[in-house]
């Protein structure tokens, strides 16, 4: 019994660290996204081209290709253009991203980890470029309006060179109003982020995206 009891223990910690895993990798797809509000007029960027700061909270839902609910978490965004970005996971777990235009900062509270590295390039060639600037957008990517769901107008982004992340994102939007990204990967995995509670051009400090990672947490990377 006690052997049984040690084996589901550990099975369900394997499960655990599988999970922030992917919450980690989905969020980063996320920071691509989010950090590029500073954008130009075009069809689907109309919505961001007055857009200089955000806040919001937000829904995150994992499906599988089968349409199966698998995970979701609930957190807060905050972004200032055109290179800080804050965003933490408040629930099921405490997962803390922050680029302060330099450095890329991310904080697993559960395994008092903090890993940091150069927040240099990691924008290029990604889809938070090439939707702040929409020349490269319609080079990259194959575009399609894809018509109105349950309210919203959704725009689905695919791109013409193959992708190590992702296979395509959708956009959806409601009274010129962001409202929803999907991404969906290359094993048929959707993840959905609906946006609520949107603050758009509030007054946000600089040191809002100052991090200092707490005491007595292991930092790698720096």
């Amino acid at each position: 019994m006690a052997a049984e009891k040690f084996l589901l223990h550990r099975h369900q910690k394997i499960d655990k660290v599988k999970m922030k895993l992917k919450m980690r990798k989905l969020c980063y797809l996320c920071f691509l996204f989010a950090v590029s509000f500073n954008a130009n007029s075009s069809v689907l960027t109309q919505y961001l081209n007055k857009l200089h700061t955000l806040e919001a909270t937000f829904t995150q839902s994992v499906f599988t290709q089968n349409n199966i609910s698998k995970q979701k978490s609930t957190g807060i965004i905050i972004v200032k253009s055109p290179n800080n970005f804050y965003l933490e996971y408040t629930n099921p777990y405490k997962l803390i991203y922050v680029a302060d235009g330099k450095k890329l900062w991310s904080y697993d509270e559960d395994l008092e980890q903090v890993v940091v590295k150069p927040q240099g390039n990691l924008l290029i060639n990604t889809p938070a470029m090439l939707l702040g600037n929409p020349r490269h957008l319609t080079q990259a990517y194959h575009i399609e309006n894809t018509g109105v769901s349950d309210g919203w107008l959704w725009f689905e982004l695919t791109p013409k060179k193959e992708s190590n992340n992702f296979e395509s994102v959708s956009l959806a939007f409601k009274n010129n109003n962001l409202k929803a990204m999907e991404m969906r990967d290359n094993f048929g995995q959707t993840t959905r982020l609906e946006f609520n509670k949107i603050i758009k051009n509030p007054v946000i400090e600089n040191n809002r995206f100052k991090f200092t990672p707490p005491k007595g947490v292991d930092v790698i990377g720096q």
